[in-house]
């Protein structure tokens, strides 16, 4: 039986769960050390090889898994995210911790490989955060394209000074309408191979594939907002509360 989804953890999920300064979770990496001395490991994991997930995590004397792994034991209300290289190994093991009663057990879904490939410093170049956009808002140079569908953004709203183009017509607009059609279509000039721009979906999954299709173009400035309207939604109750 495939994990939940309430209880499946994506890559901007767990971006969030580590900026905590006291994290409530504990995350697991449940492949062979061998393998996490060659390719590394996420930050704040403790290695337990999926094997060996019951026998240490719940057989495991308390004061002897806190000797072994430098932290409390986990109880069963205990919020532990299981991780492997890609993912089938985590999932066995959020099995194995669910079948003996404990709760608050997730999978990262894309686990280690889908965490290195984001983290790669050329993509992260080109990766907006939610402080650079609110200054970039303010810029009339800047175009940022939220490629949710329409009936989306009638329902949410949408980041202020945005332009909507649904993620499979944004190739076509880009290269078919012309300078005049674009401004009186979008309400804003059409980018040039240098303007910078910012795409943005409802957690960053579609406007990452249009990013690179655009760059593909030739557009030298095309950025992905990570984390969408998810995170901006998420970063502006913050400020109100």
């Amino acid at each position: 039986m495939a994990t939940k989804e309430e209880f499946t953890i994506y890559y901007l999920d767990l971006l969030r769960e580590l900026e905590k300064e006291k994290p409530d979770f504990l995350l697991i990496d449940v492949r062979e050390p061998k393998e996490i001395q060659h390719y590394g490991q996420i930050p704040k994991t403790i290695n337990i090889r999926e094997d060996d997930v019951v026998n240490e995590l719940v057989n495991l004397e308390a004061k002897k898994f806190q000797k072994k792994y430098g932290i409390p034991k986990p109880v069963k209300h205990t919020k532990m995210i299981f991780s492997c290289y890609s993912g089938k190994r985590a999932e066995n093991a959020a099995k194995k911790m669910n079948e003996k009663g404990y709760t608050q057990v997730y999978l990262y879904k894309g686990s280690f490989k889908e965490w290195h490939d984001k983290q790669n410093p050329e993509r992260q170049t080109f990766i907006i955060k939610y402080d650079q956009l609110l200054e970039d808002q303010k810029k009339s140079d800047v175009l940022i394209v939220d490629v949710r569908e329409p009936e989306e953004l009638a329902e949410t709203g949408k980041i202020s000074e945005s332009i909507n183009i649904k993620s499979n017509d944004v190739v076509k607009e880009f290269k078919e309408l012309s300078e005049e059609d674009f401004e009186e279509k979008y309400g804003k000039p059409k980018p040039t191979k240098d303007t910078k721009i910012i795409f943005s979906c409802r957690s960053g999954n579609r406007s990452e594939r249009v990013q690179k299709q655009i760059q593909e173009l030739g557009y030298k400035q095309v950025f992905n907002f990570e984390g969408g309207w998810e995170e901006w939604k998420r970063r502006e109750e913050k400020k109100e509360k």
